[in-house]
This record gives structure tokens, C-alpha cells and sequence, in this order.
């Protein structure tokens, strides 16, 4: 029998998933059969589905941002006929096709069963289903590849005449020195942005002529100078532009260093100032797209190593006992991707720890986003991959944050920068918890929290330094008189033994 079931979902799943999509004569083809209608708008990208009675239907609007010369991210802006719901879905091919009706149709059927052998179905599901916004990432990185086109239009550089080598940024003009490390010389490779060559060639004059060549990393000419009459002649080589300026000075082929830099410095400005760069816009679009790669899969690394939870297995249970399960999704920390030679990459993810959300089936069946904010003094929890489940509780407390000297683990006996907070309602991670004191724990600041029943706050276990009696006096405030001062300078509240330790004293004493 079992043998029959397990047959029997196999058969089913290959029937949902092995249905051919084709599209004939602007309709959409299930298995031969026309199932939906489908027009193209003339830019080619936006693409209408609608029922075969015309009662209902989609837009989809297919985006594409370049991100280098090798590769682009396409996705969908998925619409109802009347534009009020709106959702966006990454564009995958699921079969090689040319024909972009038939890849799209193929898609919301094959991965969001929108086309099935009725016709269009399943919309409420669709839309309802949270989605993020591909197309606010998208506007992120294109922002801050803004940035970066400002900063190539007023390139501050350095020209180094031992290396041949001209920099963006601020460069010392003894970089490859041994007053600098290994790092730090990579980290001045880590800004070429191009390499010249100084020459002296016999041209069609018995003399020999001053050349100057501008070239891209991969040594394809972007300018080309030659003196003429003791005059440059300058050409932007990719786009066949020329201008003439005579030198501040005399260059010969005695010159020194210092000279050399000097002219190829000049031959870089008059090109500014003839509105081209050294560095052409192909040059430019290639650094700004590998820059913003960079920054997204910094975001992304950032993301893994967050303390935030994204889409992990768990459940939320409502003051009224009311289980909802699904994927768990809470920001307790801002995102920041970690600092690197372009400096710190800095998209907000939110990070406030007020509000979970959970993705899974609701009384019907289909799947949708509940949300569930801190004050409304609700639970979740996760399940970890060794079968364990970690436990959150929503508790209103007033917590400052502080900043780590070493960012790798909190030190309560010296700390760092505080700001100071009003109480709140957030969510904390359960740590102990008994019918007379419990232990939680504040993700972003790694602090831990206190809550007797008692009490309608919690209090944040925070000694600074030089304040310990201020602390205690606090303390002693909260817990109430069934705990002697004496016994609670006794404690070491730097760890966690020493708070289970206030735990046993508060209970024994209660």
C-alpha cells in the first residue's frame, strides 16, 4: 500500500510538471489546447495573459539590468488587469526557447501553477504570497553605482612614474616603497585604473618624436599624445576625438621623473577638459558594474552572517494560543556587508527585531504572509538543524544599545559607545526560563534581559564601567526586597553563570 502511495504522488507530480507549454497565434497552449490569450506591447517586454473569455488575467513585465558585459538579472513585474496587486518573480528560462510569451507562460506555470489546463487560476495565491522587491534591490545598486560615475567624473589620481601606473584616489608618492607592507601595496594596486607608456619614436621626422600612450589594464589604447611643433596632439583613440594644447613646459628626452609625471598629469587634464576621461564610458561601465557585483555579493554575504533569520522553519503563537506554521522571518540587526578596500557597503535591511513574519498555508490551504508585531506580546520559534528549536518571546523593555570594541563578543566590563533608548516591545531569544525569573538575550547588542512576573518590563543586564552602584541600585529596585544588597554584589554579571546564579538566589528567596 505504501509502495501504491509513493507511486501514486510520483505519478501526479510528473503530470502537474510534464505538461507541455507552447504559444500559437497569441494564445497559450496547455498540451495542445489553447488555455489563455496572450499580446505583446511594441517595446517588446510587456506581455498580457488573459482568459480565453477575457475575465481575467495578468501583466507581466519583463526588467533586465546589466550587471557587466558577461551577465545581466532579469525578472518580472507580475500585475492583475487592473494593476491593483502587484508582486515581482525572478525570470528563469525553463527550457531553451527564443520566444518570451511562451518562456513566461512557461514559468508561471511550471513553478506558480498561474496557467494549468483550466486556464488562469490561482491569482488570490500568487499575489497574496510577500515577495521582496527585485526591482528596489535592483534601484539600490544602481544608486550606488551613481556614487561611483561621480566619483570616476572628478577622478582624483596619482601618477607614479616607477610603476608606470596611474591611480584613482589618494595614492603616496612612495607607495612602493618598503615603508609599506605587502597589504597596503596591494591595497594601491587594488586603484589602477590605467598604465602609460613615455616614448621617444622615429616617426616620418629624421628626429625622434615625444609620444605619450594612455593605456586600459588590458593595454587597449584609450589616449594617444604626440608632440607636434613643440604642441600635443592629443586623440581619444575610442572615440576618434582630437584637440591640440601646447605643455606648461619643456620636455625633452633629459627630463626627469618629476617631468614625466608632470606631462602625462597635463595630457590626462586637457582630455577633462575636452569632456572625455582617460578612461573611456566602456572602460567606466565595466570598473562601475564589477564594483556593484562586488557591493551585492558583499550584501549577500552580509545577510548570511547576520544574526536576522530568513526563511527558516518555525511556527508563531498568538495571547490566545493560536499556532500559525511556516518560514520564519525576522530582522534583529541592520545588514552591513564588512569593510573592504572600497570602503563599508551599507544596505538597510531594517533591523529592529519588532516584527516577525511567517509564510505558510492559511485555513484554506494556500500560502500567505502573516505578520506578527512584538506588542502584540506574541511567541515564535525556530527549528536548528540538529533537530533542536530556539524560542523567542516579545517583552517590552527598555534596552541601550552598545557597541563591542572587538565585534565579536560583548564586553561588559569596559563598554564602548551606548545610546540610550526608551522601552519598547521586541523580540528576544529565551535563554532560562522559570515561573519566577527568566533569562533572555538581545541579539544586536548581546546583552541579556531579566523578567520577573511581577513586573510589567524587563530589565537589560548593562554594567558601565564606573556606574556598578547605579546598576545595583536599579537592580535592587527591580527584584524588590526578597534579594539582600549583599548577595547581589556578589554576582558577577559579566556571564551567564553569574545571571543563573541571580536566578537560584531570586527563587530560593520567592
Amino acid at each position: 500500500m505504501k509502495n501504491f502511495l509513493i507511486l501514486f504522488v510520483f505519478c501526479i507530480s510528473f503530470l502537474s510538471f510534464g505538461q507541455k507549454i507552447k504559444e500559437d497565434d497569441n494564445k497559450i497552449l496547455f498540451d495542445g489546447t489553447a488555455i489563455a490569450k496572450v499580446d505583446k506591447d511594441k517595446t517588446g517586454t510587456q506581455f498580457t495573459y488573459t482568459s480565453l473569455d477575457g475575465s481575467t488575467g495578468i501583466v507581466a513585465n519583463l526588467k533586465t539590468h546589466k550587471i557587466d558585459a558577461q551577465n545581466s538579472k532579469s525578472w518580472l513585474v507580475v500585475t492583475n488587469l487592473d494593476g491593483s496587486k502587484k508582486t515581482e518573480v525572478n525570470f528563469e528560462l525553463l527550457s531553451f526557447t527564443l520566444n518570451y510569451k511562451k518562456a513566461i507562460a512557461e514559468l508561471l506555470a511550471k513553478k506558480y501553477t498561474i496557467f494549468t489546463a483550466k486556464g488562469i487560476e490561482n491569482l488570490d495565491a500568487f499575489f497574496a504570497e510577500e515577495r521582496p522587491s527585485i526591482s528596489a534591490e535592483i534601484e539600490k545598486v544602481k544608486e550606488a553605482g551613481k556614487v561611483d560615475a561621480k566619483q570616476l567624473a572628478t577622478l582624483n589620481y596619482q601618477i607614479h612614474t616607477a610603476e608606470k601606473l596611474v591611480f584613482s584616489g589618494e595614492v603616496p608618492e612612495d607607495a612602493f616603497t618598503s615603508k609599506y607592507s605587502d597589504a597596503e601595496r596591494k591595497e594601491f594596486m587594488s586603484k589602477v585604473v590605467a598604465k602609460y607608456v613615455v616614448s621617444w619614436k622615429q616617426d616620418s621626422s629624421p628626429y625622434p618624436v615625444l609620444n605619450v600612450d594612455i593605456l586600459s589594464l588590458s593595454g587597449r589604447s584609450l589616449v594617444k599624445a604626440v608632440d607636434r611643433g613643440g604642441k600635443m596632439v592629443v586623440a581619444l583613440t575610442e572615440s576618434s576625438k582630437t584637440f591640440t594644447y601646447a605643455p606648461s613646459f619643456e620636455y625633452t628626452s633629459r627630463s626627469s621623473a618629476a617631468d614625466t609625471e608632470r606631462l602625462v598629469k597635463e595630457v590626462v587634464d586637457n582630455s577633462y577638459l575636452n569632456g572625455q576621461k582617460f578612461m573611456t564610458l566602456s572602460e567606466a561601465e565595466v570598473l562601475l558594474s564589477a564594483k556593484n557585483a562586488d557591493k551585492m555579493a558583499k550584501y549577500e554575504e552580509a545577510k548570511k552572517n547576520s544574526a536576522n533569520i530568513f526563511d527558516k522553519k518555525g511556527y508563531a503563537i498568538d495571547p490566545k494560543g493560536e499556532k500559525t506554521e511556516g518560514k520564519v522571518t525576522i530582522d534583529f540587526e541592520r545588514i552591513a556587508a564588512p569593510k573592504s578596500s572600497n570602503g563599508m557597503v551599507d544596505l538597510d535591511g531594517g533591523g529592529d527585531g519588532k516584527l516577525v513574519t511567517v509564510f505558510g498555508p492559511n485555513e484554506k490551504g494556500n500560502l500567505r504572509t502573516f505578520n506578527f508585531k512584538a506588542k502584540e506580546n506574541v511567541m515564535f520559534g525556530v527549528y536548528n538543524d540538529d533537530n533542536t528549536e530556539t524560542k523567542y518571546r516579545a517583552l517590552l523593555v527598555k534596552i541601550e544599545n552598545v557597541a563591542p570594541k572587538d565585534n565579536t563578543a560583548l564586553d561588559l566590563g569596559a563598554l564602548a559607545g551606548v545610546s540610550l533608548a526608551s522601552a519598547s516591545w521586541k523580540y528576544f531569544k529565551e535563554v532560562q526560563v522559570t515561573d519566577k525569573m527568566s533569562i533572555y538575550q538581545d541579539i544586536p547588542s548581546n546583552t541579556y534581559v531579566i523578567k520577573v512576573p511581577n513586573q510589567e518590563k524587563g530589565f537589560q543586564i548593562l554594567v558601565k564601567k564606573g556606574k556598578e552602584d547605579k546598576f545595583l541600585s536599579k537592580l535592587k529596585e527591580y527584584v524588590g526586597d526578597s534579594v539582600g544588597s549583599s548577595d547581589l554584589e556578589k554576582i558577577d554579571y559579566s556571564n551567564l553563570e553569574g545571571l543563573k546564579n541571580l536566578v537560584d538566589l531570586y527563587s530560593n528567596f520567592k
